[in-house]
């Protein structure tokens, strides 16, 4: 039944729903494009130039992988914001439009008429949604934001450092796990939104800010950093004869299981593991009794002995080993888009439901490639007029 909700069939959550996108990069872009794939209309605005992530590596050819996996199943439209005719076509698109997203700085979108108090007149039930680093107002607010930046001012990168023994510089960033997180808010604020307008007939300015986002997130290290109950706990690999896994034996059941798998049943009687807050408060203790039974073994002997025990446990894996889990194909999780460079791999949205359609939209729009047809056909305005707009450099010439 689930597997079918990844095909072209059946009604999507937000088939009636149509959102004017003024975002780039990933916090924007990626909330966009999750309303896309449960039906939304998302057109997104760039200008003349194209969004940033179109010229974001890795490439192929002319074409960005990451653009095309952040923008799949939107339009594109061009636009120069610093044009007052592009404005204008703005506010004649958002008064058919139930959502708009930016992720702007703090202000830009005012100064350009294009604020919730300007949209909001030429739309009363309108949902804007602002993303940036910092909030919209306050003694931050400013401050430009990227996701590296949020999060070592968050605390995140000194939490994640604290979890590396033997380091004492903060690592380089791997995931942006700022924009993410922002983005991932942002879908679900503006979900809450519609479903309250669909109550009361109310839309509303919603403000999502990359730190308040990252730091909602920290629920025990929060705490830690308040409370003199020190944790320990490291919860990360252990080496085999050829690589690394990680275990995690919590329950008591599971401990009483791997003291057997490990041929070491005398340790249920050891004090330092003779209840739960014991094993918590040694836990690093007892994943060195479990790293030297492992040592003498492959990582697939010994995933294959904890497995068989129950034991919650994983090899490490490479992105490109991940891709081939049979549980994501299982899942319909692996997808191609085809952009102007041809199909390209992607992971599909994450989401399935029983009753509608969840899955990525596969064509990735070139850059303005539905420039005309949203000025001819949308807003019907005459081809003299488009004619002028594109000789103004306010849109893109027809392709």
């Amino acid at each position: 039944m689930m597997e079918a909700n990844r095909a072209a069939l059946g009604p999507r959550v937000f088939d009636d729903v149509r959102v004017l996108d003024f975002t780039g990069v990933i916090a924007g872009p990626y909330c966009t494009r999750m309303m896309a794939d449960l039906g939304a209309d998302v057109l997104k605005v760039e200008p003349p130039s194209g969004e940033l992530m179109r010229h974001i590596a890795p490439m192929r050819g002319d074409e960005s992988t990451v653009f095309a996996s952040l923008n799949c199943g939107k339009r594109s439209l061009v636009l120069d914001l610093k044009q007052p005719a592009a404005v204008a076509i703005c506010k004649l698109l958002v008064a058919s439009y139930d959502v708009v997203v930016e992720n702007f700085s703090p202000g830009v979108m005012r100064r350009l008429g294009l604020g919730y108090e300007d949209l909001v007149a030429e739309n009363p039930r309108l949902i804007m949604c602002s993303i940036s680093g910092y909030g919209q107002t306050g003694p931050g607010a400013e401050r430009p934001a990227f996701a590296p930046i949020v999060q070592a001012l968050s605390g995140f990168d000194l939490v994640t450092l604290a979890n590396q023994p033997g380091l004492d510089r903060p690592l380089n960033m791997g995931l942006p796990v700022a924009d993410t997180t922002a983005s991932q808010q942002a879908f679900g604020a503006i979900s809450a939104a519609l479903y309250y307008r669909a109550r009361t007939g109310i839309g509303q300015y919603i403000d999502i800010a990359m730190l308040d986002s990252l730091v909602s997130t920290m629920h025990r290290d929060f705490q830690a950093a308040f409370h003199p109950d020190r944790i320990d706990r490291l919860y990360g690999p252990i080496a085999a004869r050829d690589g690394f896994l990680i275990l995690m034996p919590l329950t008591q059941s599971q401990f009483t299981e791997l003291c057997l798998a490990l041929g070491r049943p005398d340790l249920q009687d050891d004090p330092r593991f003779a209840s739960m807050r014991a094993r918590l408060d040694n836990y690093n203790a007892l994943m060195a009794i479990a790293e030297q039974w492992a040592h003498t073994r492959t990582v697939s002997e010994a995933v294959r002995v904890l497995e068989t025990a129950g034991i919650p446990c994983a090899p490490y894996r490479s992105v490109n080993e991940c891709a081939d889990d049979p549980q994501l194909h299982h899942r319909g999780m692996l997808t191609e888009v085809v952009d102007a460079a041809g199909p390209l791999k992607v992971p599909n949205t994450p989401f399935l439901y029983s009753a509608t359609q969840a899955a990525i939209r596969p064509e990735v729009a070139t850059l303005g490639q539905h420039s005309h047809a949203v000025l001819g056909q949308e807003l019907e305005l005459p081809a003299h007029d488009i004619e002028a707009l594109v000789a103004a450099g306010v849109t893109n010439p027809l392709a």
